[in-house]
């Protein structure tokens, strides 16, 4: 592997975990040969620990402060500082494993024709809060590999001429700038690849009240970019038509409840895959909890979605965020 490898990163307030991200970095099997972080003004002491890590790994590591950066500015600032043909992203706060960077970068140097890679993320969890809640938020295998998937930027290689062909991240776009990424990748024919040896670990949302509002991000953003009409329209049908066997259930007969019943199992069924799956060898305890539980999230998380994809919208129509056209055609 001859090719040099920059890796770059967005942080804010990461100032408990950033040393060992760092050290996580330069301690890779394949050694990056740069790394550029950009800090979108963090408040709890960030700067002073990227400053010691400065003077510790010297030129390998640049960082720059910018506060009032969203994420796609601090990306596209960090990319337009690197000096590699080869740019691997990942976000603070991820674990990688030793060969994380070897794995993520391998089908670019081994394959000229693939543009873009993602890694695979898998759960690290502290409690059986975080187990039930990386059941609702965290993909399997099979998923990544779906051809419509769209990868997040938390762990991510793309050449550095795809970057630019398609203009970056777009910085009109608050959040889910990885997805619109993603997609004009696509469109302008690139080429992607998922590799699942690439591994990183990421921590779910560590309380109800911080997955709520993370999921109400993500859907204002689709709201915001025009994503995934169909999948909100759907959604909000999905239990209107419930409130509506519901009050039959009450006035007319429990029969009514049948069609809940068997749609709420049909719809929950992913995630309890997905629990099974991330966490094989749990307790019968926590395994019957997972019943209970998983179905709350989900829902929880699509009451995020349905107050969260309005607002986007609004947000949109008004002005209040600048809309750049793309071709979302097969997003919609």
């Amino acid at each position: 592997m001859t090719e040099k490898i920059s890796v770059i990163s967005t942080i804010k307030n990461e100032k408990d975990s950033l040393q060992d991200f760092i050290r996580s970095i330069f301690e890779q099997s394949l050694k990056p040969d740069e790394v550029v972080v950009v800090d979108g003004g963090s408040v709890d002491g960030t700067k002073d620990v990227l400053e010691w890590l400065g003077g510790l790994y010297k030129t390998k590591l640049r960082y720059y402060i910018k506060p009032g950066f969203n994420i796609s500015q601090g990306r596209n600032f960090a990319i337009s500082h690197t000096q590699n043909k080869i740019v691997a992203s990942v976000d603070g706060g991820a674990t990688l494993q030793n060969d994380w960077l070897e794995n993520l970068v391998e089908p670019l140097l081994l394959n000229n024709k693939i543009d873009v890679v993602s890694g695979f993320f898998i759960p690290e969890v502290s409690n059986t809060f975080e187990k039930y809640l990386a059941a609702v938020t965290i993909p399997l295998e099979e998923e990544m590999q779906d051809e419509k998937f769209l990868p997040s930027s938390r762990s991510i290689a793309f050449r550095k001429k795809a970057w630019k062909e398609v203009g970056g991240y777009p910085e009109w776009l608050p959040i889910c700038e990885d997805l619109v990424f993603d997609i004009k990748l696509k469109n302008n024919k690139h080429n992607f690849a998922v590799n699942l040896k690439a591994l990183s670990s990421w921590r779910p949302r560590e309380n109800l009240f911080s997955f709520f509002v993370q999921y109400f991000k993500y859907a204002r953003g689709d709201g915001h970019a025009k994503l995934f009409l169909r999948r909100h329209l759907i959604r909000y049908t999905t239990y209107i038509t419930t409130l509506l066997l519901l009050s039959m259930a009450i006035t007319d007969s429990v029969i009514w409840l049948a069609p809940i019943l068997v749609g709420g199992i049909v719809y929950v069924l992913k995630f309890y895959n997905r629990f099974f799956r991330h966490f094989p060898k749990e307790t019968l305890l926590v395994n019957f909890g997972s019943y209970i539980y998983i179905p709350f999230l989900v829902f929880v998380g699509d009451v995020a979605k349905m107050v969260g994809y309005p607002i986007g919208v609004s947000e949109r129509i008004v002005g209040k965020v600048k809309f750049e056209e793309y071709h979302i055609k097969d997003y919609s």
